[in-house]
């Protein structure tokens, strides 16, 4: 599997703030941040969290 490895300091910065956010919010685990900060974080992982970030997001956004 591939690690994901963002082109420039500002991508990871932004990925980081994101799931930051989402952990906070209690869509996520604090652990998938941790994972993204270490590099254990695959490119297929990260796009499937951010999936899953924004449809947990419509859901709680349509249940209120």
């Amino acid at each position: 599997m591939t690690k994901w490895n963002p082109g420039s300091p500002a991508m990871k910065t932004e990925a980081e703030n994101y799931i930051a956010q989402a952990n906070k919010d209690g869509i996520i685990q604090a652990s998938h941040l941790k994972d993204l900060q270490n590099g254990n974080m695959t490119t297929d992982r990260l796009l499937g969290l951010h999936m899953t970030i924004q449809q947990r997001r419509n859901n709680k956004k349509y249940q209120n």
